[in-house]
């Protein structure tokens, strides 16, 4: 393997879910502490997905990649079909469930008591929203999945079982969200697995790619409509302390 492939792993294998691990907790406390770190640290985070993904794709574009393909897209089949109608149908109930919480103030205050422990990392205000709907979205969907999808799980099965090779990636994704706690990361494991197992069965990135950016997307829209009113609360008590 070319030296940059195992630069590479080493980065997704070791030093990704160990620097998670145990810089997590103390990321979440100073964001806890100072809610104002929220989009830098959004912005650090389409960095630290989008270096490793520009590595990932100059190895393959070169032909050095010990992994021989990567199938971001391929034909429609019935099983990319019912997979890509299922993703529409999702997408729409998820939009009618915006919808709702936005109309309803009871939904809405409901959602928020059950979002207000993840407030530290969601979006609260427009600022947070744009950057977490956008560019953290989608480069969490399409890095990721590059990543632990479309190259780690074919790598891993050189060396271990199909089965083995999903569960070792969904683990590290899972660790790469050790900043979420324990909870968060069993969570993530699992949405890891379900994405996963999409992948092989529609033999394309396209579906998992599209999942997770919707399912991003929404939790960064849902957490803002919810949120928002708490945000603009606090700035108004701050305003009226002032003066």
């Amino acid at each position: 393997m070319h030296t940059l492939e195992w630069l590479l792993l080493a980065y997704l294998l070791v030093f990704f879910p160990v620097w998670e691990l145990v810089h997590g907790r103390s990321v979440r406390e100073r964001l806890q502490a100072d809610p104002a770190r929220k989009v830098p640290l959004y912005r650090s985070a389409c960095l630290e997905l989008w270096l490793p993904t520009i590595l990932l794709l100059t190895l393959y574009g070169s032909g050095t990649l010990s992994v021989s393909d990567i199938p971001v897209l391929i034909p429609v089949d019935i099983a990319q079909g019912v997979a890509l109608l299922a993703l529409l149908a999702l997408t729409i109930y998820l939009g009618r469930s915006l919808r709702r919480v936005v109309k309803d103030p009871d939904t809405r205050q409901q959602t928020a008591d059950a979002l207000r422990d993840q407030a530290w990392a969601l979006p609260v205000n427009r600022r947070e929203a744009a950057w977490f709907i956008g560019p953290v979205s989608i480069s969490a969907g399409i890095c990721e999945e590059l990543l632990f999808r479309a190259y780690l799980i074919p790598w891993l099965d050189q060396a271990l079982p199909i089965w083995a090779a999903v569960l070792l990636s969904s683990v590290l994704f899972g660790l790469l969200h050790a900043y979420q706690g324990p909870a968060g990361m069993v969570r993530t494991a699992a949405v890891g697995l379900v994405l996963a197992l999409i992948f092989l069965a529609t033999g394309s990135l396209l579906v998992p790619i599209l999942l997770h950016i919707v399912v991003d997307a929404y939790a960064g829209a849902l957490s803002w409509i919810s949120l928002r009113d708490d945000e603009e609360k606090g700035a108004t008590l701050m305003q009226q302390a002032g003066t």
